[in-house]
């Protein structure tokens, strides 16, 4: 019979508290047409589905994607259609990723 030493167990538990504590982390995801841009103040807002606002600020290392090409936050227009990958921080949301489908 193999016998695995004492400290094995606690370390495994710890591994799978933090891959838990990963996921919970992750990134949340939300949808919804540009109301409005602020470049200046790397801010912009979102009506979702529901018809709520909701205002993003952008990371400073956030992408922006538009027909699979790269471009920057003044170059979002009203109407755009956006999914956006965020974060929380306290109680500001901090895009990390947007999606943009222009019709």
């Amino acid at each position: 019979m193999i016998r695995l030493p004492k400290w094995i167990v606690p370390i495994l538990a710890l591994a799978v508290v933090v891959g838990l504590t990963g996921v919970l982390l992750a990134a949340e995801t939300a949808k919804g047409k540009i109301k409005s841009v602020n470049a200046d103040k790397k801010e912009f807002v979102v009506t979702d589905k529901n018809d709520k606002d909701l205002t993003f600020h952008m990371d400073a290392t956030g992408k922006i994607t538009l027909a699979d090409k790269e471009v920057k936050l003044d170059e979002l227009k009203k109407g755009d259609e956006v999914e956006i990958k965020y974060e929380k921080d306290g109680d500001k949301m901090i895009a990390k990723e947007i999606k943009v489908e222009r019709k």
